[in-house]
């Protein structure tokens, strides 16, 4: 056993045609892979590598395998990043092979095994059976993905015989619908100086993408953007790696990143344009994925983990992966045999599953607050809450812009943007690891997408995004904190959820970035609104910073779920904005 993956050109041929002996061969089975998860996800986990030699010296098994930083579970390595993961050796080797690797972890203490994504028709599931018994693991196994194919054999055929892929149809609609001052077209790059400085401009739209649908892409973290780099760099050595793209004209409108090896193109990450969604470019790039592959003579096309609707489209075969634990412990197995009995009752029964799935979210929300404010202030906002439900007084206080701050702003090198799908996307990989900051860019999107109201976002010279506010028309405006609409004159624009990521707070962004917006609101021949909650002293002291003054505010009134509000707008249409004064 090793406890890294050496950098030994005599090892990477070995191993890689010992994956090209074996039933099946995956481009997740070779040395480049395992070389690129341990080069990026090091910090994350101890590798285990496990080789098997025979009498002549010839290399007759290996698994990647990786220990956790708790120095006690043991997962294969690729498992977060490879669609499949197995023992790599050839048939009449696995049982011994097998046995020996449990043998040895046994001896080694690490009781808790999990085998994630191994194919279910491996003959390794066998092997680990027959070895966990004479090794003293208990073995439970469960359907993890069912994997969509596309075999070509089976596809329809044109009158010469020869298959073609489905979705051509709208593929030629998609061409004439983008008219020809834009002609379709794609290119397939496989050399990593090729892709190099084509691999940001995929991986932002990956994550626009996402952020539509109101998720956020795993490439929004930059440990998996650097992996992908790397498994580019290695793999394409080979030609192993490929990056797809469809254009409209010159226009990238579709991506894909996937490989290609032993006869099989692997559909792994793809991406498209929202802004042509409605003419499938996603669609359109995987039937021309699949038409190339049947040109170039391959055999298949498997679309990987996930149960997304367009791949039924598709698919004319499965391949199902297992989740496979094996713990020396009773105890362990059978409570992991009785957690996955009750989520498949769970799964069954809709209306439980997403009670089930608000719970999770709720917890993961505690915790996530657990780690960043700690359990005293964290225990004040559950008691503040609980208090809430029963009793609540919230004082809102609106305050008019009156003078232009917007020089401050040019000299500090601010700039101010409109808000649109690649600055969040830019800023979902910048903060990543903020989960408040990651849920307020996926209500962005959706304001965006829903269209109707103005976002803004500061950035630094470098376009780094700063600060995030939107503005609507202020008269009829709903103003949560008081749970009713508010009233203005038909000129005055609100400003309203203003938002400052946490590693950015404390330069006084907020206040440069409202200060901004209020100067171009005025140009525009807008009277600009901004509100506050009372108790909010950082809140209040930006806004007088950015040249708001202070107006009237409102108290909102809650007990057991009734409310009233104390307090009135002026009356905006007939009294000149120097004399608004009222307050309570």
């Amino acid at each position: 056993m090793l406890k890294e993956i050496p950098e030994d050109p005599n090892l990477r041929q070995q191993w890689d045609a010992l994956v090209s002996l074996v039933d099946r061969p995956q481009v997740f089975y070779t040395y480049e892979w395992s070389l690129a998860v341990q080069r990026t996800y090091h910090v994350s986990f101890h590798p285990l590598l496990v080789l098997a030699y025979d009498e002549s010296e010839s290399l007759v098994g290996v698994v990647a395998l990786a220990v956790g930083q708790d120095g006690k579970r043991v997962t294969f390595l690729c498992a977060t990043t490879g669609d499949y993961c197995d023992f790599v050796s050839e048939r009449e080797h696995k049982p011994a092979f097998v046995s020996a690797v449990l043998g040895e972890l046994r001896k080694q203490g690490l009781d808790d095994v999990t085998l994630t994504n191994l194919p279910a028709d491996s003959d390794t599931l066998s092997a680990v059976r027959k070895a966990s018994r004479q090794n003293g693991y208990r073995v439970y196994a469960r359907t993890a993905y069912v994997c969509a194919q596309v075999a070509f054999s089976q596809l329809e055929k044109s009158k010469d015989g020869k298959p073609f892929a489905p979705g051509l149809k709208r593929l030629k609609r998609f061409t004439k619908a983008m008219g020809s001052a834009a002609p379709v077209r794609s290119n397939h790059i496989r050399s990593w100086q090729a892709m190099e400085p084509i691999l940001p401009e995929f991986m932002q739209a990956h994550v626009a993408r996402f952020l539509e649908i109101g998720r956020i892409s795993n490439i929004a973290n930059p440990i998996r953007r650097r992996f992908m780099a790397e498994l580019a760099k290695l793999l394409g050595e080979k030609d192993w790696v490929v990056l797809s793209r469809m254009f409209a004209g010159e226009r990238a409108v579709a991506w894909h990143y996937g490989f290609t090896y032993q006869g099989s193109w692997f559909w792994y990450q793809p991406t498209f344009d929202s802004s042509v969604e409605k003419h499938w470019p996603g669609f359109c790039l995987l039937s021309q994925v699949i038409q190339d592959g049947i040109d170039q003579g391959m055999t298949m096309l498997d679309l990987g983990l996930g149960s997304e609707a367009y791949k039924a489209k598709f698919a004319n075969e499965t391949r199902e992966t297992l989740y496979v634990t094996l713990y020396h412990s009773m105890l362990k197995h059978w409570a992991t045999a009785f957690r996955d009995r009750m989520a498949q009752a769970v799964r069954v029964r809709p209306a439980v599953e997403k009670i089930a799935e608000r719970l999770r979210q709720g917890m993961r929300a505690v915790l996530a607050r657990l780690r960043r404010d700690g359990t005293p202030q964290t225990l004040a906002w559950m008691w503040k809450r609980v208090l809430g439900l029963v009793w609540a007084r919230e004082e809102v206080v609106l305050y008019e812009w009156e003078y232009t701050a917007g020089a401050t702003m040019q000299s500090r090198g601010l700039q101010l943007h409109p808000v649109d799908l690649g600055r969040l996307a830019v800023a979902a990989m910048e903060y990543e690891d903020d989960e408040a900051t990651l849920g307020y860019l996926l209500r962005s999107t959706r304001r965006l997408r829903e269209g109707g109201i103005e976002g803004f976002v500061l950035t630094s010279e470098d376009g780094r995004p700063l600060h995030f506010a939107w503005v609507a028309p202020m008269n009829g405006f709903f103003c949560s904190e008081l749970g009713g609409a508010l009233r203005g004159s038909t000129d005055s624009a609100i400003v309203f959820d203003c938002w400052t990521p946490s590693v950015a707070r404390g330069h006084g962004y907020y206040t440069q970035a409202i200060a901004c917006i209020a100067d171009r609101l005025r140009a525009s021949g807008s009277r600009p609104w901004i509100f506050s909650a009372a108790g909010n002293v950082a809140s209040i002291r930006g806004i007088g910073k950015a040249g708001f003054q202070r107006r009237y505010s409102m108290v909102r009134h809650q007990t057991l779920g009734r409310q009233r509000i104390e307090g009135e707008p002026p009356k905006f249409d007939e009294t000149p904005a120097a004399e608004v004064s009222a307050r309570v």
